[in-house]
């Protein structure tokens, strides 16, 4: 069974790439000030499939170096299946490298092991365009396979890491529907996302607090805290296999 698109966090906001007449381009909304992201966040969240603990996730606001003679916040996530889902092995390493004052990506990097299959994703973002790259093999004894195609990107597009810190990152009005350009699959696409309702909710590392519930066509949804910080505390994805859920556990900072 195919667990990875319901494993893999940015998956639950894909649920409409169709913009319609209503929708506000988030790349042209208010920043929030002050910026919320700070350098050393680690957030560990608990990702359960049925109720069971199917994996665990971690992101970490690394560190601000200069790439490419800009200055951008290096960020990286993992992701790996429990030891209860042994007859399903998954392992997700991603890094990107955003500018703190645009919030758009640099660099983009993404490694994946789904059981014997593995797969490399390589972006590049300049002005105008993003140069993608991607090689994979169905085990580590067969032949690799390379892909490199040049894309046309709007302003402001995000990869499938930074489009989390993205979105902590901007003004969210109640009611309101939003759109903004993802490179995904080698692949530009539109994501919208309607801010549905604030609500009350109880999580084991924050205990009570008001959150931003964002949901997509597809019945998916998100809650950020909706305080300064904009914390990311829970997704929820459904399927035919059952409800997918990930639920922040920890957060600290490590310099």
């Amino acid at each position: 069974m195919h667990y990875v698109k319901y494993l893999i966090f940015i998956y639950l906001l894909f649920g409409c790439v169709t913009v319609n007449g209503m929708s506000t381009s988030l790349v042209e909304s208010i920043d929030i000030s002050p910026q919320p992201l700070r350098i050393g966040e680690k957030l560990t969240y608990d990702i359960s499939w049925r109720r069971l603990p199917a994996g665990k996730r971690t992101d970490w606001i690394a560190k601000a170096e200069m790439l490419n003679g800009v200055s951008v916040y290096h960020i990286r996530s993992e992701m790996k299946t429990r030891a209860l889902f042994r007859f399903y092995s998954f392992r997700n390493q991603q890094e990107t490298y955003l500018n703190p004052t645009t919030l758009a990506p640099v660099r983009f990097r993404n490694h994946v092991q789904d059981r014997k299959f593995l797969a490399t994703v390589a972006i590049e973002f300049r002005e105008g365009e993003a140069e993608y790259k991607r090689i994979s093999q169905r085990d580590r004894k067969s032949e690799q396979k390379h892909e490199v195609t040049t894309l046309t990107i709007p302003v402001g597009t995000q990869d499938e890491l930074s489009t989390l810190y993205f979105l902590r990152s901007k003004q969210l009005a109640l009611g309101e529907t939003y759109f903004f350009p993802v490179v995904v699959k080698g692949k530009v696409q539109k994501v919208t996302l309607t801010v549905e309702r604030r609500e009350v909710i109880k999580n084991k590392a924050l205990g009570r607090v008001q959150t931003l519930v964002l949901g997509t066509s597809k019945g998916d949804r998100f809650w950020l805290t909706d305080d300064e910080r904009r914390l990311p505390v829970k997704m929820e994805a459904k399927s035919k296999m059952g409800a997918f859920k990930a639920a922040l556990a920890d957060i600290e900072f490590v310099n």
